[in-house]
């Protein structure tokens, strides 16, 4: 692990509350125990579009991570029907798809691309804390 995906520009990672989205149940698995490893509370956890929108309504969390692709209802359903709920909630796309920056308008503030490294996820976050 590089010094880079060590450092903690903020302790208020510690206070942050997520909800992990993603089909793939291995990478999901992986990824929740990434984000515990590094202080970020997972509640709750799901393998769908449909699902992130109920869980996001239950636990409230301060960052959702969601997969793009997904069967039955995918990313951009989520993304929709969260920001339809919550207009500032904090959506971070995780990906294995290339995007531009801004492909998806202002209804995603980081995309993440997989596989997923730790320095990408404080960087996502810290972009969304702290805009540029």
């Amino acid at each position: 692990m590089s010094a880079e995906s060590k450092k903690s520009p903020s302790n208020d990672r510690v206070k942050i509350k997520a909800i992990v989205v993603d089909d793939d149940s291995d990478v999901r698995e992986i990824f929740i125990e990434l984000l515990q490893m590094n202080d970020i509370k997972v509640v709750a956890n799901g393998i769908n579009g449909k699902e992130a929108v109920e869980l996001y309504k239950m636990h409230h969390p301060d960052f959702v991570f969601l997969d793009y692709l997904m069967p039955e209802y995918d990313g951009l359903y989520a993304i929709e029907k969260i920001k339809e709920f919550d207009p500032s909630g904090k959506i971070i796309l995780v990906s294995g798809s290339h995007f531009e920056a801004n492909t998806l308008g202002d209804t995603v503030k980081a995309i993440i691309k997989k596989p997923i490294e730790m320095s990408e996820i404080f960087k996502a976050i810290d972009k969304i804390l702290v805009p540029t």
